[in-house]
């Protein structure tokens, strides 16, 4: 019995071992040419969404969607944003460049990346832009068929920037913004400079966190705008499926991407309307957290008059002891910004009636009222009433200090009183 090719006896012969072992080198060369002569599937293709477009830089993939006027995200009507103020637009930013804005020439901008680090060898791969024209909702979503095709996309970019009033982002000026900018430069297309940028994640933040306590976009679509996103594409996912269609050529992947960015471009405009909105009206049934919000923020833009306005609105319309102490507290520091020393001890007054149930917070205000008593109304019989009860605000060496200062004065004055006055021939 011959023994198989694929064994070799050490015993045989020289000569019988090398033929053996030709024979089986053969046999593994003709093995390996006919699994290489079996076709290999194809790669498998499907349309992306949106149309090639050629433009004067290239062609770029473009996903193009108008929103009529009446179109609502949540319960805001997109159009709101064309009637934004730019005072109030300033305020809600605390950036005063935003008063030359034109509210019709807005650019709204959003990104989807292949990752969150922004550095050299994070993509855009997809951009959405949004603009008004004739009160409707232009958007554009701008997609990267393949790594190496940036330039046109990138150049179509800087013309819609160029036409803009203003860049609107969110968290685009510590991500989508910075990343831009090194696309640019890594494609060696001239970087544009946007007249102004708004950064609704910061007035976002200013206004709604207090109630909130985060403010995600899909967060404030549920809490201000009054909307949930059904089957929405998790944001952490999606620069897994943009490689994903890179190694499949699937178009069909992106789809949900596509939407998901369009949902953010158009919350955008809305929840800039809605911010605009809750700043310039009190509204007896709103939010008393976000009432005190808009006050602080009113007061740190230098708006007095409805910061005194929403701080009032907040102490009225909420229960919690906190919202109504600090809410007093900041009506008595615009007065007293204003000159207006006796509004700010009845302020004060009423914010250490709210206080009450926190020893600790109590004690605060009662430090406040010392101050001003001492200080700038010139009483120090109340001054002192004040700085005995203060005692759990400041140390026990500032206190006593406090307390001897006020009772040395008191005593001064009252042995002015006894003295009888010189006669004068």
């Amino acid at each position: 019995m011959t023994a198989p090719a694929s064994s070799i006896d050490a015993r045989a012969p020289a000569p019988e071992r090398v033929a053996r072992l030709r024979a089986l080198l053969g046999s593994l060369e003709a093995r390996a040419r006919a699994r290489n002569a079996v076709p290999r599937p194809e790669r498998v293709r499907a349309p992306l969404p949106g149309e090639l477009r050629e433009t004067p830089h290239g062609p770029v993939q473009v996903v193009e969607h108008w929103l009529e006027p009446a179109h609502c995200h949540g319960r805001v009507a997109i159009r709101d944003a064309l009637a934004v103020d730019p005072d109030v637009v300033a305020r809600l930013a605390l950036d005063a460049q935003m008063r030359v804005v034109d509210p019709r020439r807005l650019l709204f901008v959003d990104t989807e990346t292949t990752g969150l680090s922004g550095g050299t060898g994070t993509l855009c791969f997809l951009v959405g832009l949004a603009w008004f024209e004739d009160e409707s909702l232009r958007v554009e979503q701008l997609l990267l068929r393949r790594p190496g095709e940036e330039a046109p996309m990138l150049r179509l970019l800087a013309e819609r920037l160029d036409q803009a009033s203003c860049l609107v982002t969110f968290n685009g000026k510590s991500f989508d913004w910075p990343l831009l900018r090194t696309r640019f430069v890594l494609n060696r297309v001239a970087t544009p400079l946007p007249k102004a940028h708004l950064d609704l994640l910061h007035c976002a933040r200013r206004v709604y966190k207090r109630r909130l306590g985060a403010v995600r976009l899909v967060q404030l679509e549920e809490g201000v705008l009054g909307m949930r996103r059904e089957r929405d594409i998790d944001g952490a996912e999606i620069p897994t499926l943009y490689l994903e269609y890179l190694r499949r050529g699937a178009g069909t992947i992106l789809a949900p991407i596509v939407e998901h960015n369009l949902h953010d471009i158009v919350a955008l405009a809305a929840i800039l309307a809605r911010l605009v909105h809750d700043y310039a009206t009190v509204r007896e049934d709103g939010e008393p957290e976000d009432h005190l919000s808009i006050a602080q923020l009113a007061a740190r833009a230098a708006d007095d008059a409805r910061a005194v306005l929403f701080a009032r609105a907040a102490a009225r319309g909420s229960s919690a002891w906190q919202i109504a102490t600090q809410a007093h507290s900041l009506v008595a520091r615009v007065a007293r910004r204003q000159g207006e020393h006796q509004l700010a001890a009845l302020a004060l007054a009423e914010a250490l009636c709210a206080a009450s149930p926190d020893a600790l917070e109590a004690s605060r205000v009662h430090l406040e009222l010392a101050k001003l008593y001492e200080h700038r109304l010139r009483d120090p019989a109340r001054a002192l009433e004040h700085a005995r009860a203060c005692a759990l605000a400041e140390d026990a060496s500032t206190s006593a200090r406090r307390v001897s200062r006020l009772e040395a004065r008191i005593a001064r004055a009252a042995g002015a009183k006894r003295r009888p006055a010189r006669r004068r021939d």
